[in-house]
């Protein structure tokens, strides 16, 4: 098995299901967002992979063109609405279109509230909460004038849940739930709006202000079964793909009936809440 069959075993191979199709995913070359990234251009979609930073090794705009399929990388901080701007033109300059836009990056300090500096603050809001509003303010025009478009954001199980000293990040992912009914409600019917809420997954997770990298377990059996402790139904945490599939429905005509709704990935986290 090759290191890059390895890193996501779970994921099967494309079905066509994002066929013609362009998709913008955000933290891209992490966790969540590589997984999607891949799965998506592996369904058919040309992908265009933004991240701060290039995490993984191959990048993952190569990792997907190893798979035989099509991406550009674009450099870029979800917080910036220039780069998102580049990031849009990076779509319509390299595939003449946007279809699909993943609004996945995203990140947290947890600390108690009262020890959370304004910086730590402020840097949790303008990822989680400012980054998916810039992605959404920047394709919403070129979807409007398409007539059609399709929004997929990250929340999570703790934006449903409440989790220890985790103030930041669990009212910015309640607060995107409730942008996506929002803006599902005002932009339908040519534009579909929806969210994946993931439970624990095993990705390499992103603390403290300024953002460093930290893996937190390696993707082992024991490891899985000491993150997946908090899960109620399956006593597992998530594989990135896992949760990169449930992105897919959404993304994909197959959810052509759904908008505005919270998709809870959490292998039975939030059963007894």
């Amino acid at each position: 098995m090759t290191g890059t069959t390895a890193e996501h075993p779970m994921m099967g191979p494309g079905r066509g299901r994002l066929a013609g199709k362009v998709a913008s995913v955000t933290g891209a070359d992490s966790g969540i967002g590589r997984a999607a990234a891949r799965l998506f251009a592996r369904e058919g979609a040309k992908v265009v992979a933004m991240d701060v930073n290039e995490w993984g090794e191959p990048r993952v705009d190569q990792l997907i063109e190893q798979d035989g399929n099509q991406a550009v990388f674009v450099r870029g901080d979800v917080t910036s609405a220039a780069d998102w701007n580049r990031a849009l033109q990076a779509a319509l300059d390299s595939y003449g279109d946007l279809h699909v836009l993943f609004n996945n990056a995203g990140g947290g300090v947890r600390k108690p509230f009262h020890e959370l500096t304004d910086d730590e603050w402020r840097f949790v809001v303008n990822l989680n909460l400012h980054g998916t509003y810039n992605g959404i303010r920047a394709v919403l025009p070129h979807f409007r004038g398409r007539g059609r478009g399709n929004i997929v954001n990250t929340a999570s199980s703790l934006g449903v849940l409440a989790s220890p000293q985790y103030t930041a990040y669990c009212s910015t992912k309640a607060a995107i739930i409730m942008m996506t009914r929002q803006l599902a409600m005002d932009y339908g019917p040519g534009v579909r709006v929806n969210c994946i809420c993931p439970g624990p997954t095993m990705t390499r997770r992103y603390r403290g202000y300024p953002p460093r990298a930290q893996e937190t377990a390696e993707l082992t059996e024991e490891s899985l079964t000491q993150r997946g402790e908090s899960v109620t139904g399956l006593r597992r945490a998530a594989r990135p793909e896992e949760i990169a599939y449930a992105a897919l429905f959404l993304a994909s005509d197959e959810s052509s009936f759904v908008t505005g709704h919270a998709l809870v990935v959490d292998g039975g986290q939030t059963l007894d809440a």
